[in-house]
């Protein structure tokens, strides 16, 4: 198969799920892997008897064409919609449009300089007094057209570099980073047990679950991480639509199946 036919093999957007553990860019390049060599072995076998072992290396610009949007941190799981596949590439972000709904992991008691649980503790606070309820009050504050700062730790760029980059090195940022608002469309209190808690959480873009989660440690007065993040829902796509990227279960039949037109939204 011809390199440029074979960029081009796949025309369309589809979702996956993304294990704990691997980045969203990880992700994307085990898919491309996986389905360029399903291409690559199909048109084989259209001219000849060739096997598993025989499928010719492909070199990585000459692979199937994908690309994503709505990034998700290695300690997050869930829906990663969406993928584009040749021409859907291009049209990924009138998939991105709509709601995202995510069901986040919480301890009080302690803030990081991540927001999660990767980062180093900043900040002790006590827990002895908090209560569910209290939860739930100070969630209310968090309802609606909110103002949240960004985590530094984000991809998020200043002068042409990413935040992370500055906080990794431990360079000072040109400027504070502006707060922006942010549509948290529901918020509701799902668990809560010793000193952690379950929310679950429907909002639009760009809302980070990090500052969240942050800020809400702040309202109570006793600070708070993220210790787990699942995305259910993005857009069109829910966890249910979102194939595995396992090797022997991610397949082009699977792709093809739900893979939606470019034009389609």
């Amino acid at each position: 198969m011809k390199s440029e036919v074979l960029r081009n093999a796949l025309n369309g957007v589809f979702a996956v799920y993304k294990p704990v553990g691997l980045s969203s860019r990880t992700a994307v390049s085990k898919v491309q892997h996986i389905l360029t060599r399903a291409l690559v072995k199909e048109s084989s076998l259209c001219l000849s008897s060739l096997d598993q072992t025989e499928i010719p290396i492909v070199r990585r610009k000459d692979r199937l064409k994908v690309g994503h949007g709505g990034t998700l941190d290695p300690i997050a799981e869930g829906v990663l919609a969406v993928l584009g596949v040749g021409s859907g590439c291009k049209h990924l972000h009138t998939f991105l449009k709509g709601n995202k709904e995510y069901e986040v992991e919480v301890a009080f008691g302690q803030a990081t300089d991540t927001y999660d649980s990767e980062g180093k503790v900043t900040k002790f606070g006590s827990i002895d007094n908090l209560s569910a309820h209290k939860v739930e009050d100070a969630l209310e504050a968090f309802k609606g057209n909110v103002w949240q700062v960004p985590p530094i730790y984000s991809a998020l760029n200043m002068d042409g570099r990413r935040l992370y980059d500055y906080a990794r090195k431990g360079v000072s940022l040109p400027r504070p980073i502006k707060a922006r608002e942010v549509e948290i469309r529901s918020i509701e209190l799902t668990g809560f047990d010793d000193g952690k808690c379950m929310l679950r959480v429907g909002c639009g873009g760009g809302t980070y679950m990090r500052s969240l989660v942050n800020d809400l440690g702040i309202a109570l007065g006793c600070y708070a991480h993220m210790t787990g993040l699942k995305r259910t829902r993005q857009g069109q796509w829910t966890w249910e639509d979102a194939l595995s990227i396992e090797e022997g279960v991610l397949d082009l039949d699977a792709v093809r199946s739900i893979l939606r037109s470019p034009t389609h939204t």
